[in-house]
This record gives C-alpha cells, structure tokens and sequence, in this order.
C-alpha cells in the first residue's frame, strides 16, 4: 500500500493506492485502503491518480481511466458505487433516482449509506448525488467542497476558484 497527500482546490486530498489500484482518495487519514502490496505498483496508481486530478481541476478531463482496486466492494453499498460510475460528468441525480438505478426504488436511505462510506471520492462521483429536496446535501469534503465540484463540471467555476 502507498499513500500520497496532494493539494487541490478542495484541500489537500490523501490518496491510497495498493498494487490492485486506487483503493481511497478522502480527506482523512483514515479512508479505505489495503495493507500491503508491491509498493511499486501502487506508486504508478498514485503517480496516474495525481495527473488526472490535476487535470480534471484544470478543467482538461471529464473522465478518469486509473485503474480502481474494487476489493473492499461488496452487497448492495458494491451495487450503488458500481451504478455511481455511471452517472455523466456534469450531471446529477437524487438518491432515489440512484435507487431507482440499482433496482431498488425504494432504498434511498441506504444510497445515502453508500455515499457516506464512499472510499474513492471525486473519481467514484458521489458529489453528483444531490437530495431530492434541494441543495447539496452532505459530503466528505464539506459543501463548498461539493458545490465547487459541481460547478466545475457544470462549466460555472472561475480559474481563480481552481487554481487556489
């Protein structure tokens, strides 16, 4: 396993890598990973991680192609991130609609569950999970880290605003 803090307009980001592949990209020492692995590889998925980040906040990606290590992805949380990835860049979609998604209409609850213990945030996309409600709803990151995400693939985000 390696890990790697990196700046961004959103703070600093810890990115968790095992041979697999990103295993956690968070704000806390304490997201997801695996122990151990050959430390080489894992360094490639860091190095691959922080380019396309860098990127994406540059405004240059709207996809990402680092391998993902999907290891700790299991039951029904496993179904809602795997179904998360499909969610377009620059669109949303309300927990009920993810629920709807994954076939079960009516576990929204349990879509916000999923969210909340997403290990690979920003490229596992859960800041496009908004309350039918309104507003942003909770996230890892705060809300401004949310709304600053979404505005950034929406197009309304100044470079000043990025480039902090």
């Amino acid at each position: 396993m390696a890990c790697r803090t990196i700046g961004s307009p959103i703070g600093n980001l810890i990115l968790v890598a095992t041979e697999e592949g990103l295993s956690g990209i968070g704000w806390n020492a304490d997201i997801a990973g695996h122990p151990g692995g050959a430390r080489r590889s894992a360094d490639a998925h860091l190095d691959q991680t922080e380019l396309e980040l860098g990127e994406y906040f540059a405004g240059f990606r709207s996809a990402f192609t680092v391998t993902l290590d999907r290891r700790a992805r299991s039951g029904f949380r496993g179904e809602v991130l795997d179904m998360l990835e499909t969610v377009p860049f620059g669109t949303t979609v309300s927990y009920t609609e993810l629920a709807h998604m994954t076939g079960r209409p009516r576990a929204a609850r349990a879509v916000g569950s999923a969210m909340a213990t997403n290990p690979i945030a920003i490229i596992v996309p859960c800041h496009r999970v908004l309350p039918a409600g309104g507003g942003p709803g909770r996230y890892a990151g705060g809300t401004t880290a949310k709304e600053l995400l979404l505005r950034l693939e929406s197009g309304t985000v100044s470079r000043r605003e990025v480039a902090r």
